[in-house]
């Protein structure tokens, strides 16, 4: 098999590796609302955060309650931006998000444009009085609970690579490198 034909073959199966089967429960980090997962760029330190937008019962709101938005790190560790239309295919989500009702709460299925091939699934429920959230995903053949997502662009223009950053059932740390 001819290399370039190869790690093609190498990268569609690792991003085809879709839906996580089954989920930990307690045993990973909770995370909140407003921030279930993040992109992080070697470019600044400005990040794009996806957060959920849930009533008093953890329950999501609407049929897209998943958005992205801006943490300006750049400016002040309190400072937000909307995202812009032009910066959708990088990291704006699929039109289409699955919410479902679960046994112990909500599942939200969402996918990354950029990565559309690849599905976030996004579970809410009522912790210790509060809504929390763990975004799974596939990382590194492991179902795992999705941290981050760090993008180290190419200069002058491009993507040199990405890392997927999360957390095993196990509560390892777990990380996948996809090279573009």
């Amino acid at each position: 098999m001819h290399p370039k034909t190869w790690m093609s073959s190498v990268l569609g199966l690792a991003l085809a590796l879709l839906s996580p089967a089954a989920h930990a429960s307690s045993a990973t980090p909770a995370r909140s609302t407003q921030s279930v997962f993040f992109i992080a760029k070697s470019e600044n330190r400005n990040q794009v955060h996806y957060g959920i937008r849930v009533d008093e019962d953890c329950r999501p709101l609407g049929p897209k309650p998943v958005h992205g938005y801006w943490r300006m790190l750049e400016k002040g560790e309190t400072e937000m931006a909307p995202l812009l239309g032009i910066e959708a295919p990088a990291y704006g989500l699929v039109d289409a998000q699955q919410v479902e009702h679960t046994p112990e709460g909500w599942r939200v299925r969402v996918q990354l444009q950029a990565f559309s091939e690849r599905t976030i699934e996004i579970d809410v429920l009522r912790e210790n009085g509060r809504c929390v959230t763990r975004a799974w995903t596939t990382v590194g053949g492991v179902t795992s609970q999705l941290d981050h997502v760090y993008v180290r662009l190419a200069w002058p223009f491009g993507i040199e690579r990405i890392l997927l950053i999360g957390v095993d059932p196990d509560g390892r740390t777990v990380q996948e490198v996809i090279r573009h």
